[in-house]
């Protein structure tokens, strides 16, 4: 049996969403939280931490990029993060600098 990149990372996804709903966990309202931006110096910062530490392994899905505000010009993910390929399409349309945390 063989399984392509693209159906590994929506198993993978729906593996992540099933534990955050057994461990009683909102993951909408962790990504929309986690997503706007943050005030820096009495104004917004264009700059996103987006905190998978919940993860085993990370995964940035297309939706929690979609649910980030329109003034974020760079996010900042943990090391090692897998990248869906929406996600990538994402990051690439709207020119977003990605950065990593330790």
């Amino acid at each position: 049996m063989t399984i392509s990149r693209e159906q590994l990372i929506e198993i993978i996804v729906r593996e992540v969403l099933a534990e955050l709903r057994r461990r009683g966990l909102d993951g909408d309202a962790a990504v929309n939280d986690a997503t706007k931006p943050k005030p820096f110096n009495g104004r917004i910062s264009n700059r996103v931490v987006i905190d998978l530490k919940e993860f085993k392994t990370p995964v940035l899905t297309e939706f929690r990029l979609q649910q980030l505000d329109d003034a974020v010009q760079e996010i900042v993910v943990p090391k090692g993060t897998i990248f869906t390929p929406g996600a990538n399409d994402i990051i690439k349309k709207r020119s977003l600098i990605v950065s990593s945390a330790l």
